[in-house]
C-alpha cells in the first residue's frame, strides 16, 4: 500500500497535497503499491518546490506553503511528476550525478535538464485535468 504523509502548512494545505499525491499515482503510475512519499510544507526561499529520491519507492517532496493556490497545486504535480520519472528509472542518481535515461546531465544548466523540461511541460496540462476531474 501507498504511504503518503503531509506535514507543515494548513490543514486545507495538507488535504489538497494528499489529494493531488494520490491524483498523481493513480494518473501515472497506477500499479505501483510500494511507494512512500513525504511531503513537507514549508518556506523555500529558491524554489517553489524540491524532490529528492531515497530509493525508486521512497521521496521526500518540500513544496512552498506561501504559494497561491494554481501555483502550489502546480508545483505538487511538478514535484510528482520527478517522482514518476524517478520510479520508472528515466531519472536516476549516483552520488552526486544525475543521469537521464543512462545518460549524465549532471553539468547540464537547470533549464536544459530533460527531467525538468518534461515536468514544465507535463504540468499545465495535467493541472488542467486536475481541476477538471476534482471540479476546483
Amino acid at each position: 500500500m501507498n504511504i503518503i504523509t503531509v506535514e507543515g502548512g494548513r490543514k486545507e494545505q495538507r488535504q489538497m497535497v494528499e489529494d493531488v499525491v494520490s491524483y498523481m499515482i493513480q494518473r501515472q503510475m497506477p500499479r505501483m503499491r510500494t511507494l512512500d512519499i513525504h511531503v513537507t510544507l514549508k518556506k523555500i526561499a529558491d524554489a517553489n518546490g524540491y524532490c529528492m529520491s531515497e530509493s525508486n519507492r521512497e521521496f521526500e517532496i518540500e513544496i512552498d506553503k506561501r504559494l497561491k493556490k494554481n501555483e502550489f497545486i502546480s508545483t505538487v504535480i511538478h514535484e510528482m511528476v520527478h517522482v514518476w520519472q524517478y520510479a520508472t528509472r528515466q531519472l536516476t542518481q549516483r552520488g552526486c550525478k544525475e543521469f537521464w535515461r543512462g545518460k549524465d546531465y549532471s553539468d547540464a544548466y537547470y533549464s536544459k535538464q530533460p527531467w525538468e523540461r518534461q515536468a514544465y511541460r507535463m504540468e499545465e496540462s495535467i493541472l488542467k485535468e486536475y481541476k477538471r476531474d476534482t471540479r476546483i
